[in-house]
């Protein structure tokens, strides 16, 4: 009884698979070229959009940014809170 060993490469059964992978209509190559072309828009947005401020000089305390998001005033910081009195 002889034993073959299998003498192909690594390299050419990864081909042979991404190969097959790209033929066929797999659900799975479907959900990952739409993910690819989501995180693609993704990163054209940020980079086009978010990137950098509107202006180089723009910068506010956390206090003005944190009134302008939540409505509500920033206490005082020299007043302290009103129940220590």
């Amino acid at each position: 009884m002889t034993i073959t060993l299998n003498h192909r490469t690594p390299r050419l059964r990864l081909r042979a698979r991404c190969a097959a992978w790209a033929r066929g209509p797999t659900f799975a190559r479907d959900i990952v070229i739409v993910l690819a072309i989501k995180f693609a828009l993704l990163m054209i947005l940020k980079y086009a959009f978010f990137n950098h401020p509107q202006a180089e000089h723009m910068s506010l305390p956390p206090a003005v940014v944190a009134e302008a998001l939540l409505g509500v005033p920033a206490p005082h910081p020299s007043r302290g809170d009103t129940h220590a009195r």
